[in-house]
Protein backbone atom coordinates (compact mmCIF):
# COMPACT_ATOMS: atom_id res chain seq x y z
CA UNK A 1 0.00 0.00 0.00
CA UNK A 2 0.83 4.10 0.07
CA UNK A 3 1.07 3.41 3.91
CA UNK A 4 -0.96 5.09 6.54
CA UNK A 5 -2.92 8.40 5.87
CA UNK A 6 -1.45 10.11 9.02
CA UNK A 7 2.40 9.13 7.25
CA UNK A 8 4.51 11.61 6.77
CA UNK A 9 4.94 12.31 3.46
CA UNK A 10 1.97 10.81 2.44
CA UNK A 11 0.36 13.47 0.32
CA UNK A 12 3.58 13.50 -1.70
CA UNK A 13 3.46 9.73 -1.98
CA UNK A 14 -0.32 9.89 -3.20
CA UNK A 15 0.40 12.67 -6.03
CA UNK A 16 3.66 10.60 -7.25
CA UNK A 17 1.50 7.72 -7.68
CA UNK A 18 -1.49 9.76 -9.66
CA UNK A 19 1.31 11.09 -11.66
CA UNK A 20 2.78 7.44 -12.35
CA UNK A 21 -0.75 6.51 -13.57
CA UNK A 22 -0.79 8.77 -15.75
CA UNK A 23 2.09 9.10 -17.31
CA UNK A 24 1.30 5.50 -17.79
CA UNK A 25 -1.75 6.24 -19.18
CA UNK A 26 -0.49 9.10 -21.87
CA UNK A 27 -1.89 11.25 -19.63
CA UNK A 28 0.50 13.38 -19.60
CA UNK A 29 0.82 16.42 -17.05
CA UNK A 30 -1.20 19.08 -19.63
CA UNK A 31 -3.50 16.50 -20.77
CA UNK A 32 -7.42 17.74 -20.40
CA UNK A 33 -8.40 13.84 -21.19
CA UNK A 34 -11.09 12.78 -19.26
CA UNK A 35 -10.86 9.77 -16.54
CA UNK A 36 -12.32 8.42 -13.72
CA UNK A 37 -10.17 7.68 -10.53
CA UNK A 38 -10.46 5.18 -8.16
CA UNK A 39 -8.65 5.59 -4.71
CA UNK A 40 -8.23 3.92 -1.04
CA UNK A 41 -5.72 3.75 1.29
CA UNK A 42 -3.87 1.07 -0.34
CA UNK A 43 -4.09 1.51 -3.94
CA UNK A 44 -5.28 3.74 -7.04
CA UNK A 45 -6.89 3.18 -10.21
CA UNK A 46 -7.30 5.46 -12.63
CA UNK A 47 -9.39 4.80 -16.38
CA UNK A 48 -9.41 6.73 -19.15
CA UNK A 49 -12.65 7.82 -20.54
CA UNK A 50 -14.05 8.04 -24.25
CA UNK A 51 -17.12 9.28 -23.23
CA UNK A 52 -19.17 9.86 -20.37
CA UNK A 53 -22.30 7.68 -21.12
CA UNK A 54 -23.49 4.73 -23.73
CA UNK A 55 -27.26 4.08 -23.82
CA UNK A 56 -28.09 6.71 -22.37
CA UNK A 57 -26.44 5.83 -19.09
CA UNK A 58 -23.71 8.21 -17.30
CA UNK A 59 -20.75 5.78 -16.21
CA UNK A 60 -18.32 7.49 -13.49
CA UNK A 61 -15.89 6.27 -11.44
CA UNK A 62 -18.20 3.96 -9.10
CA UNK A 63 -19.38 2.14 -12.50
CA UNK A 64 -15.78 0.74 -12.36
CA UNK A 65 -16.10 0.15 -8.49
CA UNK A 66 -19.03 -2.14 -9.49
CA UNK A 67 -21.87 0.32 -9.04
CA UNK A 68 -23.70 0.78 -11.93
CA UNK A 69 -26.42 3.64 -11.81
CA UNK A 70 -29.53 3.89 -13.65
CA UNK A 71 -32.41 6.35 -13.36
CA UNK A 72 -35.33 4.47 -15.61
CA UNK A 73 -36.48 0.82 -16.11
CA UNK A 74 -35.09 1.44 -19.65
CA UNK A 75 -32.28 2.39 -18.38
CA UNK A 76 -31.95 -1.16 -16.52
CA UNK A 77 -33.56 -2.66 -19.60
CA UNK A 78 -30.78 -1.48 -21.62
CA UNK A 79 -27.55 -2.20 -19.08
CA UNK A 80 -29.01 -5.53 -18.74
CA UNK A 81 -29.63 -6.40 -22.52
CA UNK A 82 -25.99 -5.11 -22.87
CA UNK A 83 -24.15 -6.43 -19.82
CA UNK A 84 -22.41 -4.27 -17.61
CA UNK A 85 -18.76 -5.34 -18.44
CA UNK A 86 -19.21 -3.99 -21.96
CA UNK A 87 -20.98 -0.78 -21.21
CA UNK A 88 -18.02 -0.31 -19.32
CA UNK A 89 -15.73 -0.95 -22.28
CA UNK A 90 -18.23 1.54 -24.24
CA UNK A 91 -16.97 4.25 -22.15
CA UNK A 92 -13.31 3.50 -21.07
CA UNK A 93 -10.23 4.04 -23.43
CA UNK A 94 -9.08 7.70 -24.80
CA UNK A 95 -11.14 9.64 -26.38
CA UNK A 96 -10.89 9.77 -30.22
Amino acid sequence: GLGAWEAPGRGARMLAAYRLLRTALGLGEASRAPYNLLATRDWMMLVPRSRAEHLGVNVNALGFAGSLLVRTPEQFDAVAALGPLELLRQVAGVAP
